[in-house]
């Protein structure tokens, strides 16, 4: 789990490492830590900027399908993440980078895949 490449995004170290371990969420009214950076951290719920919801979502349904008996989030927060897939639909680098690591680790991400032949971003 902890190698598989739809796990992994890079991300900027202090963003990260106030994100800790925390469950992914929405937080009312939080004031802004880092600035023009729309990410927030509070009551050990981190909240990522709406552009990027759908991109954290796919890889999270992803990898309920991959590691059911490893990896299984809250229900609330797999009904979250559903919301968050549908709102959020995949970009060009999302789905590019998904067929970038089809190619390299050698399964698909059916989630992102769907999503982005849905959307008209091809494959």
């Amino acid at each position: 789990m902890e190698s598989d490449l739809y796990n992994l995004v890079p991300a900027i170290g202090e963003v990260n490492g106030r994100r800790s371990n925390y469950q992914f969420g929405e937080i009312n009214g939080e004031p802004r830590e880092f600035g023009k950076c729309d990410f927030e951290v509070h009551s050990k719920v981190a909240e990522p900027r709406p552009g990027i919801r759908g991109d954290i979502a796919r890889a999270y349904l992803y990898m309920t399908r991959a590691y059911r008996r490893e990896f299984y989030p809250p229900r609330k927060v797999f009904k979250m993440m559903k919301k968050w897939a549908d709102t959020d639909p995949p970009d060009k680098w999302e789905c590019n980078r998904t067929k970038l690591i089809e190619q390299v680790q050698g399964n698909r991400n059916a989630v992102t895949y769907a999503a982005c032949v849905s959307f008209g971003m091809g494959w």
